[in-house]
């Protein structure tokens, strides 16, 4: 009954969160519909290369659900606060998610470390840029240990990504991520390699359908690889407000079993 009204509260609250965040849309001045699509960097795992216009905000979050063995977690926020700094360069605060963590006979909840990071891009736009020539952005950053005393890692876990964007056709694009990154597990720091493909498909102007793989070279040190797939939808209410889902699944232990996932995009 507990999970119940815990599950039934956390929707409440997505409900409305959309609910004001439509309103705010539908006042938004007309200076700021620019008709420049949304581009954001949920709800696949993948990073675009895309960067917000000098002046320019943009938030995107959401709600995850996943299931690991006999471990099922529930991670509320997923908010990262974007500002364009300029024609190619943005800002980034990812704020630490509230997550609850539950395994038989205990459970864990509190705020994760928030990160910071920076994207910029590397190339020109697509029509100064030699046919079949990727879009190519860089990011750096950043967690930083501030979370929750159960959550956080207490250790700072930089990170870099080369993200890669191709247009094939006026309804589909590929892109790619290569990254290194440096994590904790068990008090322990160590080296990450991180990979991901993913294909985005235009099903109509307002209607994008993705479907993705990634993978880490390891997730604990000494660990196995890991690999991942998933799927889902993105759907523009308007210029400036998009909604998300998901699903997908780990390929190997300890990946998830299963995750899910709603969320939203909105600038101003």
């Amino acid at each position: 009954m507990h999970r119940q009204l815990c599950a039934a509260r956390l929707g409440l609250a997505v409900l409305l969160g959309l609910a004001i965040v439509t309103s705010f849309a539908s006042v938004a001045p007309a200076a700021a519909q620019t008709g420049d699509p949304l581009i954001s960097d949920r709800p696949d795992f993948t990073e675009s290369t895309g960067t917000i216009a000098p002046g320019r905000f943009q938030i995107e979050g959401g709600i995850t659900s996943q299931e690991i063995g006999e471990e099922d977690s529930l991670s509320v926020g997923e908010l990262l606060v974007r500002y364009g700094l300029g024609e190619n360069l943005e800002a980034r605060l990812g704020v630490g998610s509230w997550t609850r963590i539950e395994v038989p006979g205990d459970q864990l909840e509190g705020f994760e470390d928030p990160t910071v990071q920076m994207k910029v891009r590397l190339t020109p736009p697509v029509s100064d840029r030699p046919p079949g020539f990727p879009a190519v952005a860089l990011l750096v950053g950043t967690s930083v240990p501030v979370g929750s005393e159960e959550l956080t890692v207490d250790e700072w876990e930089p990170e870099a990504v080369l993200a890669f964007d191709w247009i094939l056709t006026d309804m589909l694009t590929l892109g790619a991520n290569l990254g290194v990154a440096f994590p904790t597990a068990d008090g322990e720091q160590f080296d990450q390699l991180l990979a991901s493909v993913t294909a985005g498909i235009a099903a109509t102007d307002r209607l994008g359908v993705f479907l993705e793989t990634y993978g880490f070279s390891q997730e604990v040190d000494d660990g196995d690889a890991t690999q991942y797939v998933d799927t889902g939808v993105t759907f523009a209410l308007t210029d400036d407000l998009q909604l998300d889902a998901r699903i997908g699944f780990g390929l190997n232990d300890p990946s998830p079993e299963r995750y899910v996932g709603v969320g939203a995009a909105f600038r101003w």
